[in-house]
């Protein structure tokens, strides 16, 4: 299976990043369409399986960035909702995306 066959009926997507990025231990890219935000991951190499992980726009209440370390710094980006999500990688990658985040999102 591929992305599209998660996705709603009618649902556009409106940004899909390149950069992986680590929630729970685990690498996802993220996707944002009109109505959800996505986390994705095809893993495997024989035997594929997909990983999904949404959350509806309409919960998302905002966003926080913070790094931390000092040698080997590293971002997160907190997703508040009623339960809050955090994503982390490198500041680097992860301050462009959140600005796109909060332009695409606007929470």
């Amino acid at each position: 299976m591929v992305l599209n066959d998660y996705l709603l009926p009618s649902e556009n997507i409106r940004l899909a990043s390149d950069d992986e990025v680590e929630y729970g231990d685990k690498k996802y890219r993220i996707v944002i369409t009109d109505k959800r935000f996505i986390l994705y991951a095809r893993r495997g190499t024989v035997f594929k399986s997909d990983d999904v992980v949404s959350e509806r726009l309409q919960a998302i209440h905002g966003f926080k960035y913070s790094e931390k370390g000092t040698l080997f710094r590293t971002a997160t980006i907190s997703i508040i909702t009623n339960a809050k999500m955090e994503i982390r990688g490198s500041p680097d990658r992860m301050k462009p995306l959140f600005h796109t985040l909060q332009s695409t999102i606007g929470a």
